[in-house]
């Protein structure tokens, strides 16, 4: 039997093999989690537009994994192992997590590990509850195997992740899909490998934007075209970011504003989906779409950020008042 893939993309071609990329892996034992938390996810995730894959039968027993579930690690972007009492009990899922963890060492791959019902300590081994099915492994697949999923369960707890201790499962799953699709857009910005002599200037950015004030702050930059400005934009983003659960980069606004009917209303559009993280809100006149901001971002911590506007009306558009926006909120506007 093959495994078998869900997925809300067909596929790209890459050196002449027809591959399919996936934004999220999901790896987790089906008997204890697929019919609840796992399903869950996976939905809050699809909601957000974001391409996921699970496997939807699972695996008989005595059956091996194949290959395709290697190539789908490769292919994606984020792994989100699910920890659960039963996880070290299958092979299967060992054999996912190790490949996770080779794969995040030699291709940058970003692991998310989940806590479902275990503590970071008994997948570090310190308790009986991973431990055991580890003794239990080794009968039939060996010490040197069982040692190397005994070293990829430690160095796992060793990443930042959830419990579901202290938190609710929806808002667990709503916060998750939330967290990957800022992590999502981080991984979409390009950056130069060589930029010399930016490290003092995106310091100084970043004080005069305090993230860890309570305020609201609005920060312009204003110079002459060539100079560095969107390269400054997008390193200061690629910092911060991760600090937001709502953020936003829209490049070359005077350029999309100009080009198009519809530049400025798609702009709006494209704040609106990437701040609510839900493409299926329709904006359809810029009146709307300023109603929508202020109605909808003015209780969000929000980190906007607006590259090469030209025209007061933009601004009008995107962010004419701090009001429109949350607590704790930074708007950057390059000029």
């Amino acid at each position: 039997m093959k495994r078998k893939r869900s997925c809300s993309e067909t596929g790209s071609t890459s050196n002449g093999t027809s591959q399919v990329q996936f934004d999220v892996f999901l790896s987790f034992r089906g008997p204890d989690t697929r019919a609840n938390f796992t399903d869950y996810l996976y939905h809050a995730l699809l909601d957000k537009g974001i391409h996921v894959f699970i496997d939807k039968k699972g695996i008989d027993i005595g059956e091996e994994i194949g290959p395709e579930i290697f190539q789908a690690i490769d292919n994606s972007k984020i792994c989100i192992p699910i920890f659960s009492r039963g996880y070290a009990s299958s092979s299967w899922c060992l054999r996912e997590l190790e490949h996770m963890v080779e794969c995040r060492k030699t291709k940058e791959l970003e692991v998310m590990p989940i806590f479902y019902d275990v503590e970071p300590s008994d997948v570090k081994l310190e308790t009986k509850v991973y431990r055991d099915a580890l003794t239990l492994h080794e009968q039939t697949r060996g010490v040197e195997i069982v040692q190397r999923w005994a070293a990829a369960l430690k160095e796992v707890t060793g990443i930042k992740g959830w419990d579901t201790k202290n938190i609710g499962q929806g808002e667990l799953t709503r916060l998750t899909a939330r967290k990957v699709l800022v992590k999502l857009k981080v991984s979409s910005v390009h950056l130069s490998d060589y930029l010399v002599g930016i490290d003092q200037s995106v310091d100084e950015v970043i004080d005069l934007l305090s993230v860890e004030s309570k305020d609201i702050r609005l920060v312009g930059i204003c110079g002459i075209g060539g100079i560095g400005k969107t390269t400054l934009t997008k390193l200061i983003y690629y910092k911060l970011s991760i600090n937001f659960e709502n953020c936003c980069l829209l490049l070359d606004i005077r350029q999309a504003s100009e080009s198009a009917s519809f530049g400025l209303l798609n702009l709006q559009r494209q704040l609106v989906h990437d701040i609510l993280g839900d493409k299926r809100i329709k904006v359809s006149s810029i009146d709307q779409g300023k109603n929508l901001i202020e109605q909808r971002f003015s209780r969000k911590k929000v980190l906007i950020f607006l590259d090469d506007a030209n025209h007061r009306g933009q601004l009008m558009a995107l962010a004419a008042k701090k009001e429109w926006f949350g607590l704790g909120s930074r708007i950057l506007v390059t000029t």
